[in-house]
């Protein structure tokens, strides 16, 4: 597999190499931010989570296009037939604990910024994993 690049373009925006690079400004702001910590750190989750969106959808458009049209758990269930069964695990574990941080509820913390930076960790290996078909 090869072909896919880190840097796939979305439909309409930044590059997942730009929304990373987005999150990781946002988790290690310059000292004159005016954003709290909690803020940063749910809007960076936000970003990995749709760079991991993208990718995802650029890796089916790549081999199977016809998987574009499915919802995303569904993609993200059949990615385990297609690469490393602990890659595909790693996926859709980073991938939900980035949507729960991406949604406020009520009696919940926000993420922590070093939650956040250890998702970030995650996310960019997934990226350069998949990129590198080493799956």
């Amino acid at each position: 597999m090869t072909g896919l690049t880190h840097s796939s373009a979305p439909r309409a925006g930044l590059s997942t190499n730009a929304l990373v690079t987005a999150a990781d400004h946002l988790l290690n702001p310059p000292g004159d931010t005016t954003l709290t910590p909690g803020v940063r750190a749910r809007a960076a989750a936000m970003l990995l989570r749709l760079a991991l969106d993208e990718t995802l959808d650029a890796y089916w458009q790549m081999v199977s296009p016809r998987m574009t049209r499915s919802n995303g758990r569904t993609r993200m269930l059949c990615l385990q037939w297609y690469v490393a069964p602990s890659v595909a695990r790693q996926w859709y574990a980073v991938w939900s604990a980035l949507s729960a941080a991406c949604h406020h509820h009520t009696y919940e913390l926000p993420p922590t910024p070093a939650e956040v930076r250890a998702w970030h960790q995650d996310v960019s290996e997934l990226l350069r994993v998949l990129a590198a078909g080493k799956v």
